[in-house]
């Protein structure tokens, strides 16, 4: 599992409780207020765990407030959940990036953002451990597997799994609250905001402009750089050209194509991260 050490996006004072150990590593401490009450929240600072403390119960399905122990400001994104609706806590990494979770008790909606990939890949690869245990590459784990068949050996990227998104050529983050966004044109000329869902074989999408299903779009681009993102392979359904994007949800980065005609769900990676990862569920397997 992965320790993160976490402090507060207003004062940027480091909130890890060297006091309070949870998950036998020092807790994320926040100060909360839920209804009449107001007390203290301990938090796992292992990434996947859901292990917490409080001052006072707090019954399932109620949302919480959450703010800084130091600074005292409150703790709220302007993202909601989109499993519950809730608000979103967002708290910054001391490495780079932020973590952001949802206010509501029971819900474990949760998930890590950073600025530039080479920042994810640092983080994910110098300091995946527990306990200090050395991080095994996982490529060289699942080539060396034995006794296997071909998909079995290969890391599998899960339906709904949270995929970390990067321009392939600047780098930069393109998750914007709880969305990839991208600048577009349509087929019309017109210039426009493309929101993705960043969850693996959710095709959930919403736009600033009319897209016609059926319809090439012209272009995509980074809102950092500006830079195109469509190439030239194309769709193996339908013809279209593809977009290319850099994605992580683990501890490798890889390139990974969708087609750029709306109404077209056709997604995948390439030959070479082929021979080490699979998407659950999708056909291109």
């Amino acid at each position: 599992m992965l320790y993160l050490k976490m402090k507060c996006p207003h004062c940027n004072s480091l909130l890890m409780d060297n006091n309070k150990l949870i998950d036998g590593k020092p807790s994320l401490k926040l100060k909360i207020k839920y209804k009449n009450k107001e007390g203290y929240s301990w938090l796992s600072g292992m990434y996947g765990s859901y292990k917490h403390e409080e001052d006072f119960e707090i019954k399932k399905g109620e949302t919480v407030r959450f703010f800084c122990p130091e600074c005292g400001k409150e703790l709220i994104a302007e993202s909601k959940c989109d499993t519950c609706d809730a608000h979103m806590v967002p708290i910054l990494l001391e490495e780079g990036g932020r973590v952001r979770f949802c206010a509501r008790s029971g819900c474990s909606n949760h998930y890590i953002e950073f600025k530039k990939a080479e920042v994810a890949l640092k983080i994910l690869y110098e300091t995946y451990s527990y306990e200090g245990a050395p991080h095994e590459d996982v490529g060289e784990r699942i080539r060396s597997t034995k006794n296997f068949d071909e998909k079995e050996k290969k890391e599998i990227i899960k339906h709904g799994t949270f995929l970390y998104t990067y321009c392939p050529h600047c780098q930069k983050s393109l998750i914007n609250g709880n969305e990839i966004e991208l600048n577009i044109i349509n087929s019309a000329g017109e210039n426009g905001t493309l929101h993705l869902s960043p969850y693996l074989n959710v095709f959930k999408h919403r736009t600033t402009i009319r897209l016609t299903d059926g319809e090439q779009i012209k272009d995509i681009s980074c809102p950092h750089c500006h830079k195109s993102i469509v190439i030239e392979k194309k769709c193996p359904e339908c013809e279209s050209k593809t977009a290319q994007l850099l994605v992580t949800s683990s501890v490798k980065l890889v390139n990974f194509f969708f087609c750029t005609k709306p109404g077209c769900k056709w997604h995948g990676i390439s030959d070479e991260d082929e021979s080490m990862i699979m998407l659950e569920d999708s056909k291109e397997w």
